[in-house]
């Protein structure tokens, strides 16, 4: 593989990285607010089942999603594949130069 395919397919692994970090924020805000939006329901009066739910269940706390898990996964596989092929194409260029010196 030539050194410009190495580092362009390493910029590309590392936005893919970046994305995949930014869906994984984005899910566990929105399951956040789910959970945050579930916790107001039970502790209002308004609906015949809010106080017994609260008195039986208590407070929801929020939990990762399984979306939030597999995009970090990708995020730190991409990460790691996008760094090494960064640091191999600027080896090759390195080693390139060196040998053309006298």
């Amino acid at each position: 593989m030539d050194k410009n395919q190495m580092k362009i397919l390493g910029i590309v692994c590392l936005v893919v990285c970046a994305v995949c970090v930014f869906i994984a924020i984005e899910r566990y805000q929105t399951n956040a607010k789910k959970v945050q939006a579930m916790n107001q329901f039970m502790n209002q009066g308004s609906s015949p089942l809010g106080g017994m739910m609260k008195g039986m269940t208590g407070a929801v706390k929020p939990a990762t999603p399984a979306a939030t898990k597999y995009a970090l996964f990708f995020a730190l596989i991409t990460g790691v594949g996008g760094g090494v092929l960064l640091v191999k194409s600027q080896s090759n260029k390195d080693a390139e130069n060196y040998g053309s010196e006298p």
